[in-house]
């Protein structure tokens, strides 16, 4: 009998078309036949003829014809409901097949209101056509319920929707759809100046009541109303776009709320743009179908979707919080591609493959590997020996950098291994030595004559690679750029408390902020924000420097020759730098993102140095005769954090919970192989350089309140909240970091015993990224932050300060964090940063995990000198050196 029920369902499955499916759906839409035909493109007999031989296929009626109208029969309801997902099934098998043979690969169709269309669609439509030429991508307008409804229909592939909550998103995923949250803008008050002069930088909405509102489309005036019971008032006006309801406001007519996005330029004149007390939010998300997700032109679409967030006004409120969000994003900057495909059987032997062509056939794989080694901590192996200075000149080196860029200009794309590369070439006014100390770079001195003021003192005898001189002029053009916004997105953010730049001498620059900033000298380093060129070089290339026809021009002992995005750099030694000619004459950087093909590069002895070995790998790596393994603290931070919005995790009690059930040294012992440190804090030790050493900054931090692996003493925390029972949530981790995935499921299987299931889910880096807003409706995520400067106040002010991840708010802390970034003294300015780590560990806001080690492999006749944390963000290579054997 169950053979027969095989059998029959056999041939029920070979009955079924894909084209018969989709004619079976455009039946359902449209109401007849003819109707149906007209939007496939088919003749009318021919839909018949599809319709017909399927009925006789299956030996039932699927569809019901009168004179005008036709309609589905249940069982042609039946087979319509599963339609979409068979063809998204089914489509991205032929996707793979495509690419397989060489063709394109496919159609992706999104699906957005008009609203979405010049921020968020037109955008990622642009990067879709220059970085993904193959993929169409076409645009469908349509409203939210439409948008959603033709996903469900197979109609479109993606559609892009706003909400003002994470609940639609909820009753998506449980009506079986993918949602991928994109981002969140906060709703702005736009007030008349006339009115706005007494009011703070945010505003609370009940403040606004007595004015005329300005309601309807392309304003959110509806919905704050609700949120304060403010009811329909006379004097209250209005109407269908948003730049009325400015130009309204301007007029001095009433207040609008709007979202960010309106904001495209400044305010009109007579309008002040206010944050709302307490913030309140829209939401912007992708959705598709489940099986839509894995075509990978889909997939891939998803992730230029989430890789960008619309740029709005720097509305004061808003833009700091903004502004550490980009900074944090671009660590992980990287190009998008399409999945790679397997490996064809016939293809040549990987050993007779030189690493450039490798590095072209591994392409733009994902960045997990990135800043994989990156997550692990411990002090550099004692058993890396390393022998004298021969005192040899070296005439070529190939390193091998685990990722890919597309751009050598920071400010363009601003990945740590961006830094890492730029630094080679560029210089800053300071640099930074092994132990984090500033130090002269292009200025041979500078002062701080005042709170906020900076006086450099450039060299008299530094030139750029191409031998002109450097000016104060070229100083300031450069500085001038790097915060420029849309020249440098992924610098301005270290430069946003800059009042002025000046040339106040021919060889003097003076920089004035606008309050004090601890941070700030080192900033000016190349391991922050400076990266000076000449003012003619900028010029001359209409400020679009970094790319593949205009290489980098800089002032460092190096300069950049040939550079392929997505393949390789090659730089040369020259003789204009200011400093003692390094040992090494040539260095060609290989894009080899995929960590096997960067392993038989090195088993092949192509590989002089090799960045972020991943630690899966270490051992194979180390038992290489060519290479030895160091190991050293890179500054990264890993950790729980919880959205302390949302339920549950607004009940402390459930936080804590979570923080006994994380079991930081098994992590530490066995996922990071001992090459790591169980974190007592959100900063790292080597943070605190500057006011301790580091067995003082392990002893400071470790008097921060702890929780220790206890599942009973979790389970008795869950029993006192508000949840004792338990409950579900989900956690997302980036694809680019596999070992915060396995430290998740870890958890997971810990809170599973005291009744909590915690479902993890590995995204792409964009849109785990785009996740860590705090409206993206996730109640608990893992915190992954690598820092390149090593700032004690960076990573707490980023996960503690206004617009942090939690959503949290304590004006204790805000003080706190506000001191701290004033105070110039090392030691008094940590003691601010343990008050506040402290008041947040007793709100379980943060439950710290690991500090990060990273591990570089160098060729065991290669030689660097003062190896640290710092060492690859100030002219590296003048540190290396042929090492005797």
């Amino acid at each position: 009998m169950d053979d027969e029920g095989f059998v029959e369902i056999d041939a029920l499955t070979r009955a079924l078309d894909v084209h018969s499916l989709r004619i079976l759906v455009a039946i359902d839409r449209t109401g007849s036949i003819s109707a149906a035909a007209r939007s496939l493109g088919y003749s009318q007999p021919t839909i018949t003829q599809h319709v017909q031989r399927l009925e006789s296929r299956l030996g039932t009626a699927l569809v019901a014809r009168t004179a005008r109208s036709a309609a589905l029969t249940p069982i042609g309801a039946l087979l319509a409901t599963h339609a979409p997902r068979i063809d998204a099934s089914l489509t991205a098998a032929a996707t793979e097949l495509a690419r397989a043979l060489g063709h394109r690969v496919g159609t992706v169709r999104i699906a957005a209101p008009a609203e979405a269309i010049a921020t968020t669609i037109a955008p990622a439509l642009a990067r879709i056509a220059a970085e993904l030429p193959g993929i169409e991508a076409r645009l469908i307008e349509a409203g939210t319920e439409e948008a959603l409804e033709l996903v469900r229909s197979g109609r479109a592939d993606i559609a892009v929707t706003t909400s003002d909550s994470g609940e639609r998103g909820a009753r998506l995923r449980r009506a079986g759809l993918r949602s991928t949250f994109l981002y969140a803008e906060e709703l702005v008050a736009a007030v008349p100046a006339t009115e706005a002069g007494a009011l703070d930088a945010r505003v609370e909405a009940s403040a606004l009541t007595g004015l005329p509102w300005i309601f309807g489309d392309g304003t959110r005036s509806a919905l704050v109303a609700e949120l304060v019971g403010r009811e329909d008032a006379t004097g209250d006006l209005r109407v269908s776009r948003p730049d009325a309801a400015l130009a309204l406001v301007a007029g001095g007519l009433g207040v609008a709320f709007l979202p960010e996005r309106a904001f495209v330029t400044a305010p009109p004149p007579g309008v002040r743009a206010l944050g709302l007390r307490p913030a309140c939010s829209t939401r912007t998300v992708a959705v598709t179908l489940a099986e839509a997700s894995a075509i990978p032109a889909v997939a891939a679409s998803l992730r230029m979707l989430a890789a960008r967030r619309p740029n709005g006004l720097e509305v004061e409120a808003l833009a700091d919080a903004r502004r550490r969000s980009h900074g944090h994003r671009a660590r992980f900057a990287q190009p998008i591609a399409l999945a790679p495909l397997p490996r064809p059987l016939e293809e040549e032997s990987p050993m007779s493959v030189s690493p450039r062509s490798r590095a072209a056939r591994a392409g733009a794989a994902a960045a997990g590997v990135l800043l994989l080694a990156a997550c692990a901590t411990g002090a550099p192996d004692p058993g890396t020996g390393v022998g004298a200075d021969t005192g040899e000149e070296i005439d070529h080196i190939t390193v091998a950098l685990p990722g890919s860029l597309s751009n050598l200009y920071v400010g363009q794309e601003a990945g740590i291994l961006n830094y890492y590369i730029a630094s080679i070439a560029q210089e800053g006014l300071v640099s930074v030595d092994a132990q984090g100390r500033v130090q002269p770079g292009l200025a041979e001195s500078w002062e701080q004559t005042d709170d906020v003021t900076y006086v450099y003192e450039l060299r008299d005898d530094a030139e750029f690679q191409d031998g002109t001189p450097v000016t104060a002029d070229d100083v300031v053009y450069s500085l001038e750029q790097a915060r420029d916004e849309t020249v440098s997105p992924g610098l301005a953010y270290y430069l946003a408390g800059v009042d002025t730049i000046e040339k106040t001498d021919e060889h003097e620059v003076t920089i004035t902020l606008t309050a004090p900033d601890a941070a700030f000298a080192s900033n000016m380093s190349s391991g922050g924000a400076a990266f000076i060129s000449s003012q003619a070089f900028w010029e001359q290339n209409a400020g679009k420097v970094g790319t593949a026809e205009s290489l980098l021009l800089g002032t460092g002992p190096y300069q950049v020759t040939e550079f392929v995005p997505d393949s390789h750099v090659q730089l040369e030694r020259v003789d204009t730098w200011w400093g003692e000619l390094p040992k090494v004459k040539s260095i060609t950087v290989e894009f080899i993102p995929d960590e096997s093909t960067r392993l038989l590069a090195a088993q092949s002895g192509d590989v002089d140095v090799a960045f972020n070995v991943p630690l899966a790998q270490a051992s194979q790596w180390e038992k290489l005769d060519t290479m030895r393994v160091e190991y050293v603290n890179d500054l990264s931070y890993v950790g729980l954090y919880f959205n302390t919005s949302l339920p549950p995790f607004d009940d402390p009690k459930v936080r804590e919970a979570f923080a006994h059930a994380v079991d930081r040294d098994a992590v530490v012992d066995k996922l990071l192989r001992g090459h790591g440190e169980a974190a007592t804090a959100i900063m790292t030790p080597e943070s605190l350089g500057k006011a301790y050493d580091a067995d003082e900054a392990r002893t400071v931090l470790a008097e921060i309140p702890q929780y220790d692996f206890d599942l009973d003493a979790a389970k008795a925390a869950l029993a006192a909240s508000g949840h004792p029972d338990g409950f579900e949530a989900e956690l997302l981790t980036p694809s680019t970091g596999p070992q915060l995935g396995t430290a998740a499921q870890s958890l997971a299987e810990n809170l599973a015993s005291i009744g909590v299931t915690l479902n993890v889910r590995e995204v792409p880096i964009e849109e785990w990224l785009a996740s860590l807003d705090a409206s993206s409706s996730y109640g608990v995520g893992l915190m992954w932050y690598f820092s390149t400067l090593g700032d004690p106040a960076e990573v707490p002010s980023y996960l503690l300060g206004p617009g942090n991840p939690s959503a949290y708010s304590n004006p204790e802390i805000d003080e706190l964090l506000a001191q701290a970034g004033a105070e110039s003294d090392p030691v008094a300015r940590a003691e601010l940063l343990v008050q506040v780590e402290t008041l947040q560990a007793e709100d379980v806001v943060n439950v710290p995990l690991w500090w990060g080690q990273s591990a570089t492999a160098f060729a065991k006749d290669l030689g660097f000198d003062d190896y640290s944390s710092f060492a690859f963000i100030s002219s590296w290579p003048t540190r290396l050196y042929r090492a005797e054997l």
